[in-house]
């Protein structure tokens, strides 16, 4: 009895370890969580979600991102669209969070699952992700949560498992097809981890893949129909591109040093290695450690351009190994010098991420970040600045709601951007530059607003041969108002048209 009851006081405070440790993961996430502008995926995805309301769930999936959106849809994103499509984000990285520090606790201990739990929250590369409406983390989530069920099936060997490990498999690679190479992982895990009979396994196998086929029949019958395949989807593999899976790999290495801190990575590495050097728990740590490193290599090896958003698909169950991997190499210091040095670790993580996260809710647009995130989220037209400012803007600066305002720009920018418009106003979306539209607005009004992207994307409007004039200059991080690549500009009809 009394073995029973110390149980389940443990079990009481691993749970409200695991509630804290949410809380904290949920609060670091969601403060200030508009600062940064929608990236243009973000766009992307809130365009898909408010499809789902018009009766089209499967619009535009032939990159490979089918089921992500369903999530910001559930969340009523017209109300708040920022904050709807980057909630549902969080809300994955939750479940995955809980799911891998379950998966810690049981396999590892307890102090492995804090350490793993400390390395997910403060790491800033995750972090950045998980404040974005975009796939990859949630996918990365999505992928802890299928290990988990993995393992819980080479322990219990029931049918229903083994459901949920193809469920759980099949929802990852639904919201993005880098968690597909996973698949791998989830085989050497039912094959050979705990002392399930080789009928079981099989039992398993069948089950975890008829499963996981079962999640693609709908869309994939849906794309074949509509869109053709998923060329899009697909077009990232191609055996590394010119520089190959070296190239990978320093793009790879260029996010593990280029973020502002580096404890977090060095605990990632160190952890790692340890991992793989101390095998805490026997062949099941190997078989995990395999399980992450195979996938990845896939991706690196058969990746076309693997962008930095791509490995973050990865990250999460790399740094639950690597707080595993930490946790084995305190157990082997001299008796009361574990408590200390992990407390150490994990303040000095605090005190690097909080720097992070306190200049990500201030201003995002100073973040030190590797030079891909930084172009692709700051700088470059990808990003929002400037189109959101412009926008929050036009009720000063267009005045009347009634004025046509049209957009040369991209159109994935201009939906991006009418996300951010105030009630009334609207950008009118065509195909870049836009001359004709502005052509067409003007033979309607006498004045027109353009907001303008910089050539060669859109018009330069004092070019034009009707009067121009710049209202407004919108710069980016790092740009003058006299160099700004977002501006507005009212043009008039000719006096003689």
């Amino acid at each position: 009895m009394r073995e029973m009851e110390r149980k389940s006081v443990l079990q009481r405070g691993t749970l409200l370890r695991l509630v804290g440790l949410l809380l904290v993961l949920w609060a670091t996430r969601w403060l200030a969580l508009d600062a940064l502008p929608l990236h243009n995926d973000e766009g992307l995805h809130l365009t898909r979600a408010l499809a789902v309301w018009d009766g089209h769930p499967f619009w535009a999936i032939s990159d490979g991102k089918i089921v992500n959106h369903w999530l910001i849809a559930a969340l009523v994103p017209q109300s708040a669209p920022v904050i709807a499509g980057r909630a549902a984000t969080i809300l994955v990285a939750l479940v995955g969070f809980s799911a891998g520090y379950t998966l810690l606790w049981r396999r590892f201990g307890e102090r492995a699952a804090l350490l793993g739990g400390a390395l997910w929250i403060a790491a800033p590369y995750l972090f950045f992700f998980e404040r974005l409406a975009f796939s990859d983390a949630q996918a990365g989530a999505l992928v802890v949560v299928t290990l988990w069920a993995a393992l819980t099936f080479t322990r219990s060997g029931r049918l229903r498992d083994a459901v949920l490990t193809g469920l759980a498999l099949g929802v990852a690679t639904l919201f993005k097809f880098t968690a597909a190479p996973y698949a791998l992982g989830v085989l050497l895990v039912i094959a050979l981890a705990g002392d399930l009979s080789a009928r079981v396994r099989w039992r398993g196998l069948a089950a975890i893949a008829v499963t996981g086929a079962a999640c693609f029949v709908v869309p994939l019958a849906y794309v074949l129909v509509k869109e053709g395949g998923f060329e899009t989807a697909f077009g990232w593999l191609g055996g590394g591109g010119e520089g190959g899976a070296l190239d990978n790999l320093r793009r790879l290495w260029s996010q593990l040093v280029g973020f502002q801190g580096d404890v977090w990575a060095a605990l990632l590495i160190g952890g790692l290695a340890l991992f793989v050097a101390l095998r805490p728990g026997g062949r099941d740590a190997g078989l995990l450690a395999l399980s992450w490193a195979l996938p990845l290599l896939v991706i690196v090896v058969l990746g076309k351009e693997v962008q930095s958003r791509h490995f973050v698909v990865a990250l999460p169950l790399a740094l639950l190994l690597a707080g595993a991997g930490l946790s084995a190499g305190l157990e082997r210091l001299p008796r009361g010098a574990a408590l200390p040095i992990g407390a150490v670790l994990i303040g000095v993580l605090a005190v690097q991420s909080g720097v992070v996260m306190r200049q990500a809710a201030r201003s995002p647009g100073d973040l030190i970040l590797p030079v891909e995130i930084r172009t692709e989220h700051i700088t470059q037209h990808s990003a929002g600045f400037g189109l959101r400012e412009a926008m929050r803007e036009l009720p000063q600066t267009v005045g009347s709601p009634d004025e046509p305002i049209v957009a040369s720009m991209f159109p994935d920018s201009c939906r991006r951007a009418n996300f951010y418009a105030p009630e009334g106003y609207a950008l009118r979306c065509v195909t870049a530059p836009g001359l004709d539209a502005l052509l067409a607005a003007l033979a309607e009004s006498e004045t027109v607003y353009v907001l303008v992207e910089r050539a060669p994307v859109g018009l330069d409007p004092s070019t034009l041969e009707v009067p121009a004039t710049q209202v407004a200059a919108y710069p980016r991080p790092g740009e003058t108002a006299e160099e700004a690549s977002v501006t507005l500009w009212r043009v008039e009809r000719a006096p003689d048209s």
